[in-house]
C-alpha cells in the first residue's frame, strides 16, 4: 500500500513537471496571444525619448507669428508628421513653443499652457497618443478660456 502511495505521488509530480515545462511566461500572461499591449508599447517609447517628467520642467519659448504659422503652441512630443515641414526635428523635448500674440494675452497664455501641460501629462502618465491626449486636453484649455 505504501508503494502505491509513493507511485501515485511520483506520477502527480511528473504530470506537474511536464505541464510546467510546456508553459512559457508568455502563456501565463493575461495579454491576448499575438498582440502587443499598445499602452505599454507607447509608454516605453515615450520613456525612451523623454528624459524627465514634464511637470517638473519645461521651457516656454516665444516664437514669431510667421514662424509658428497656424499653430498656437507646439511641444517636443508632437509627432513629427503632425508638424509643418519647416518645424520638424527642431523642437527640443523640454520646450513648448508658443506664438507671440498668444503669449502676450495673459488669459489666453494660461489656457494654452494648461492645455499643453495636460497633453504632456496624458501622453506620459497614461500612454495616450498625441491625438487622443490633444482631445482630452482641450477640456482643460476651455476651463481657462471658454471662447
Amino acid at each position: 500500500m505504501a508503494e502505491e502511495d509513493d507511485d501515485t505521488k511520483m506520477k502527480g509530480v511528473e504530470q506537474k513537471n511536464s505541464l510546467g515545462s510546456q508553459q512559457t511566461p508568455l502563456d501565463m500572461s493575461s495579454e491576448p496571444k499575438g498582440g502587443v499591449n499598445e499602452k505599454v508599447f507607447y509608454r516605453e517609447v515615450i520613456k525612451s525619448c523623454w528624459t524627465h517628467e514634464p511637470w517638473l520642467y519645461f521651457k516656454i519659448v516665444v516664437k514669431s507669428n510667421e514662424e509658428m504659422g497656424d499653430y498656437i503652441a507646439l511641444h517636443g512630443l508632437v509627432p513629427q508628421n503632425e508638424l509643418p515641414v519647416h518645424l520638424r526635428y527642431k523642437i527640443p523635448e523640454n520646450e513648448i513653443w508658443i506664438r507671440e500674440n498668444v503669449y502676450a494675452d495673459v488669459e489666453r497664455r494660461r489656457s494654452i499652457l494648461a492645455h499643453e501641460y495636460a497633453e504632456l501629462d496624458l501622453m506620459i502618465s497614461h500612454a495616450m497618443s498625441y491625438k487622443e491626449a490633444h482631445e482630452h486636453a482641450e477640456f482643460f484649455e476651455h476651463l481657462f478660456y471658454p471662447e
